[in-house]
C-alpha cells in the first residue's frame, strides 16, 4: 500500500493514544485468547514515563486517517546497547496489504540509524491442551529474516482455583527445608538494608536463567539508583509492586527475590515480574515459599483480581515445577525472535 502514514505516538494526542489501545486490545483477542489486555489508564501513563535506564518510541500506522498497526521500541541505555527490542502488531483487519512490512522496515531502518545491530521480539504458539492462538506473528517473522532463539511457556495462574490448603501445606513443608533463612516483604519501595542485594537478583535476571546460545542478551549493569529509579517510575505510573526476598540470616545475603505487577485499571490480570534464587541457595525451596508468599500478598490487597502470568525458558524445568505446583497453567509459548543487521 502506498497510502501508509507512519507516524510518531503523541501522548497529548487522546484521540490518536486512544485509537492505537483499541488497536492494540484488537490484536490480543485475536491472537493471544486468553492474554491480558491492556489497561488504558496504564498504556497512557507509560507513554509519559519510563525508567531512566531505557529510551522508547512508539509509532502507528493510518490509512485514511485510521491507526491499523504500529510498533514499541526499547532501547536499552545502560547496558545491551547493540539491541532493540520491540513489538510490533497490526489490526486483524488490516492484514495482508503490506502494513507490516513498511512498519518494519521503518523499524529496522530507524534501529540502524541509532547503531543498534540487534533486533529482538516475540511471537505467539499453541501449544496442547490451551487456546489457539494466530501464529500469524509466527510467520511473518520468519519470513523476514527473523530466527528463533529462545522458548518460553506463557502460564497463567487463575488465583480462584487455587486451593489455599494446598498452598498452605507446600509453605510449611518449604520453611522445613530452608532453616536459617527469613522472609522479607515489601510494597513498592525495597528495604534499605537489602537493596544492593535486590540489585544483584535484578541483574542475575539477564544471565542466570536458561536461554537459547543466540540469543544475544549480555550482562547488566544493575545499581541501587537503577532500583530506585524504577521503583519511582512504577509508583508514578500508579503500578502496584507487591514483592517479597529471602535472605540468609547469618550472612545477611539476598537469596532470592519475586516480584509481582498490578496496573492501574487492570481488574483482573496481573503480571509475575522477575523471580530468582541465587544457586548458592538453591536446594533450599526458597522458590516456593518466595512464590507462595507473594500469591497471598496479592490476596491481601487485590481480592477480586483473577489471574497472573508469568513466563519461564521451556528448559527450566526446576521453576516450573514450581510455577505448576502454586497454580500456574500453560496458555501458550512465546518466542524469542532475533534479526542481525548487516
Amino acid at each position: 500500500m502506498s497510502d501508509i502514514d507512519i507516524l510518531p505516538i503523541d501522548p497529548l494526542d487522546a484521540d490518536l493514544v486512544g485509537a492505537w489501545i483499541t488497536m492494540q486490545n484488537a490484536v490480543i483477542a485475536h491472537d493471544r485468547p486468553g492474554d491480558a489486555p491492556y489497561s488504558p489508564a496504564h498504556q497512557r501513563l507509560r507513554l509519559l514515563l519510563y525508567p531512566a535506564s531505557v529510551d522508547v518510541e512508539r509509532y502507528v500506522a493510518r490509512v485514511e486517517g485510521k491507526v491499523v498497526g504500529g510498533f514499541e521500541l526499547v532501547l536499552f541505555l545502560k547496558d545491551n546497547q547493540h539491541l532493540a527490542s520491540f513489538e510490533l502488531e497490526v489490526h486483524p483487519d488490516h492484514r495482508r496489504r503490506g502494513i507490516g512490512t513498511r512498519l518494519l522496515e521503518f523499524l529496522e531502518q530507524r534501529v540502524a540509524e541509532l547503531g543498534r545491530d540487534t533486533l529482538l521480539s516475540g511471537v505467539a504458539e499453541t501449544v496442547d491442551d490451551a487456546p489457539a492462538m494466530d501464529h500469524a506473528g509466527r510467520e511473518f517473522a520468519k519470513a523476514r529474516g527473523y530466527a528463533s532463539v529462545d522458548n518460553e511457556i506463557h502460564r497463567r495462574n487463575d488465583l480462584f482455583a487455587v486451593e489455599d490448603d494446598d498452598l498452605a501445606r507446600l509453605y510449611v513443608d518449604a520453611w522445613d527445608k530452608a532453616a536459617g533463612y527469613e522472609l522479607i516483604q515489601w510494597v513498592n519501595h525495597a528495604p534499605d538494608d537489602i537493596v544492593e542485594g535486590i540489585a544483584a537478583m535484578r541483574a542475575r535476571m539477564y544471565t542466570d536463567p536458561p536461554m537459547g546460545e543466540e540469543l544475544d542478551i549480555r550482562p547488566a549493569v544493575f545499581d541501587v539508583e537503577r532500583v530506585r529509579d524504577e521503583e519511582r517510575v512504577r509508583a508514578d505510573r500508579g503500578e502496584l509492586q507487591l514483592a517479597a526476598a529471602v535472605r540468609h540470616v547469618e550472612s545477611g545475603e539476598v537469596a532470592g527475590l519475586t516480584d509481582i505487577l498490578v496496573f492501574p485499571g487492570s481488574e483482573d490480570h496481573a503480571g509475575q515480574n522477575d523471580t530468582i534464587v541465587d544457586p548458592a541457595h538453591r536446594g533450599k525451596r526458597l522458590g516456593t515459599i518466595l512464590k507462595i508468599a507473594n500469591q497471598r500478598l496479592l490476596r491481601e490487597y487485590r481480592p477480586k483480581l483473577r489471574y497472573v502470568h508469568t513466563w519461564n525458558a521451556e528448559v527450566n524445568t526446576h521453576m516450573i515445577a514450581i510455577n505448576e505446583a502454586v497454580g500456574y497453567r500453560r496458555l501458550c509459548r512465546d518466542i524469542d525472535v532475533q534479526k542481525k543487521l548487516s
